[in-house]
């Protein structure tokens, strides 16, 4: 506890990710790594080779961005930074341990940034007790990437912003704030997509309570997109027993796919 109390007071993050909850998060998702870091062991491995062959596809040399790199954790720093002439890491928050990370390579750059546009004008729709905005993903400085992969976003993207929604305007229709969480991770396909000469990304697909090897329950986790068949697939123990329940196991399966262009096309 002392050390996530020491992390939180210490990250440098921007005062509305911070109210949001964002820093929060990132700080428990540490906290949670250090605990399972035998059961997320396959999941990080899967991701980085993911990762790596996807970069394999793009030419030696200029720019790529990892949108979500978060803590690093699924990212291959030293692969991107060997292919790329320049690689940009983006998040919303970059904690000292990434800054430091990224401090070993010359070419790698930290971008602070909110991927999807939407924290400022959901914050100043819900100050004025006015309909949720149209959030647009915000433009990346210079010119257009090499190579984009998005790292678990697309399932990430609306659930902060939902969460201010359920706080500051309790009463929204439910389908209301479906369609807004939808359009985030429409949006982020679109973004990513004209970001870069070539886009991939993993993510969270559906998440599953099983008690044994028992399905209790199954949620969808892409937010009504209908993705085609992914090219990679495969199973994140995120919190066995007890991490969240006292019996139950929270897997959550994770779909990679080299080319966002196909994925945006058929949502």
């Amino acid at each position: 506890m002392l050390r996530e109390a020491y992390e939180y007071l210490t990250t440098p993050c921007p005062p509305l990710a911070r109210r949001y909850g964002y820093l929060a998060e990132m700080v428990a998702l540490g906290a949670r790594y250090r605990r399972q870091k035998t059961a997320w062991a396959p999941h990080l491995a899967a991701c980085r080779r993911f990762v790596t062959d996807a970069m394999a596809r793009v030419p030696k040399g200029g720019r790529a961005m990892v949108a979500g790199s978060g803590l690093l954790l699924e990212v291959p720093l030293r692969e991107l930074a060997g292919h790329f002439g320049e690689v940009v890491l983006v998040d919303v928050i970059h904690t000292r341990a990434v800054r430091r990370a990224a401090r070993q390579w010359p070419n790698v750059r930290l971008e602070a940034l909110d991927v999807s546009g939407a924290l400022e004008p959901l914050a100043a729709a819900l100050a004025a007790s006015r309909p949720l905005p149209i959030p647009t993903p915000p433009a990346l400085p210079g010119e257009r990437f090499a190579f984009a992969v998005s790292c678990n976003l697309l399932s990430q993207l609306p659930l902060m912003p939902l969460e201010a929604i359920e706080r500051g305007a309790p009463a929204m229709p439910n389908a209301v704030r479906g369609a807004f969480a939808h359009s985030l991770a429409r949006d982020h396909l679109a973004w990513l997509a004209r970001s870069a000469e070539k886009s991939a990304l993993f993510t969270d697909t559906e998440s599953l309570w099983l008690e044994g090897e028992r399905v209790i329950e199954r949620e969808d986790s892409l937010w009504g997109l209908v993705p085609p068949a992914p090219d990679r697939s495969w199973t994140w123990v995120i919190a066995p027993a007890p991490e969240e329940d006292r019996k139950r196991d929270l897997h959550h399966t994770v779909g990679g796919w080299f080319d966002v262009m196909g994925f945006a096309a058929s949502c």
